[in-house]
């Protein structure tokens, strides 16, 4: 049995690589917890504490929420990261209780460190989300922010499997709770995850979501990072009634 850890305050390539000593050890898998232990080895990999691009989309996101729920009691985060959302959801909404569920503990373990100031409000959960969700509580959240990471859980999980969870996750949900996701679209061949983020691959996810639960808005985005464009699209959904 798996154990996980609820932490309280007090281009990678799929073949074999040399180590240090002249072994030839295996890459991480690809989409596993190795490969995001092996990404998140140095500090804010993806840029999300100084991007203005990163920067800019979580803005957005957070916007969505005030408008629908200027004063949520109770976020639930998946794929937190090194905490660079949750310390913005935290200083937007002074009065929210926040669980962030991050599957590498080299993110979760800075995540700690940059939380600090708000320990009294964050729970840090290292787990894999479609091995905890059940530990999860139905129907106790106002906010559930799901950003760039259900594609990962679609490389990993057969289609059946991902529809449940975000069923699943969905039912985490209060009556007029909101979820809200950020997706990158059709990342460049030279980008590991250009395979995750082809456009009728995010699009299945947008329509098996809208079966689940009602869409309340979808928004696309193109802007540059680090002198190239990239799009976006930021979706919002409600629990059926």
């Amino acid at each position: 049995m798996r154990k996980y850890e609820a932490i309280s305050w007090g281009d990678i390539a799929v073949n074999e690589k040399i180590s240090e000593r002249g072994f030839q050890t295996k890459a991480p898998e690809p989409w596993s917890i190795d490969y995001f232990e092996d990404k998140f080895a140095k500090s804010d990999p993806w840029k999300y504490f100084t991007s203005t691009y990163e920067r800019t989309k979580y803005q957005r996101q957070l916007d969505v929420i005030k408008d629908r729920n200027p004063n949520p009691q109770r976020i639930l985060e998946i794929g937190s990261a090194e905490g660079a959302m949750t310390l913005l959801l935290a200083d937007q909404f002074p009065e929210a209780n926040i669980t962030a569920i991050e599957i590498s503990s080299n993110a979760l373990g800075r995540a700690r460190n940059n939380l600090l100031r708000f320990a009294d409000r964050i729970e840090l959960i290292n787990a894999d989300i479609a091995e905890y969700e059940p530990r999860i509580e139905d129907s106790c959240y106002d906010i559930c922010i799901w950003s760039e990471s259900i594609y990962y859980l679609g490389a990993r999980l057969p289609l059946t499997a991902t529809y449940d969870l975000l069923g699943s996750v969905m039912d985490k949900l209060k009556d007029r709770g909101l979820l809200v996701m950020a997706n990158t679209l059709g990342l460049p061949e030279g980008i590991p995850e250009h395979v995750l983020t082809k456009r009728p691959i995010i699009d299945c996810y947008y329509f098996l979501l809208s079966s689940l639960a009602s869409p309340i808005s979808k928004s696309d985005y193109s802007e540059e990072k680090l002198g190239r464009m990239y799009e976006y699209q930021i979706w919002a959904f409600e629990p059926k009634l």
